[in-house]
């Protein structure tokens, strides 16, 4: 799978051979089948296995005991790191959708509700405890969710680097006190 992910972040999903990944793996194309029914199933899998990785990152060190601003932070800069120390794979997940079939669609759509859908509920605890003033959650949530969807083309397609933790403090400033002087 790390050798799909190299060459399919390099060439593309529909520009991409079986026989390049097995050679990028150091294998025969035959134990790739071995494994895996077709390059659209490898995929699937790669797929899966990333937004498992993506979800323990996301959220491993958040408590519900947590001020909202700690926990945007916290979002924040493991997005940022996951996207620096995962450059091939978001440039497969966040650049290359449309080779995603209706099922993988489906699947990552539900994935990303569910996610948003957490996201929401941070937001409303911290409004419900006082700590934000009362806006639409699921309005924040959406801006929340597009930043964190549009970091990622600089620092992977671009090559920029960025201290993560010192990005994560800017942008939940930003968040959390706008930039209003």
């Amino acid at each position: 799978m790390e050798a799909a992910i190299r060459v399919f972040s390099q060439k593309g999903y529909h520009h991409t051979k079986m026989e390049e990944i097995a050679i990028e793996a150091g294998i025969g194309k035959g134990t790739i089948y071995e494994y895996f029914s077709s390059k659209l199933q490898l995929l699937q899998e790669i797929m899966k296995r990333s937004f498992r990785l993506y979800e323990q990152t996301m959220s491993s060190d958040i408590s519900n005991s947590m001020f909202i601003n700690e926990k945007i932070k916290m979002l924040v800069e493991a997005h940022f790191r996951f996207c620096q120390e995962n450059k091939d794979l978001t440039r497969i997940l966040f650049w290359d959708t449309d080779i995603m079939d209706e099922e993988l669609r489906d699947w990552a759509c539900q994935q990303r509700t569910g996610k948003e859908k957490r996201l929401q509920d941070f937001i409303q605890a911290g409004i419900d405890r006082g700590e934000i003033r009362a806006v639409d959650a699921k309005l924040l949530t959406v801006v929340i969710s597009g930043v964190l969807g549009s970091i990622w083309v600089p620092m992977v397609i671009e090559d920029w680097i960025i201290d993560a933790a010192f990005a994560a403090e800017q942008v939940t400033d930003i968040i959390m006190n706008g930039i209003k002087s």
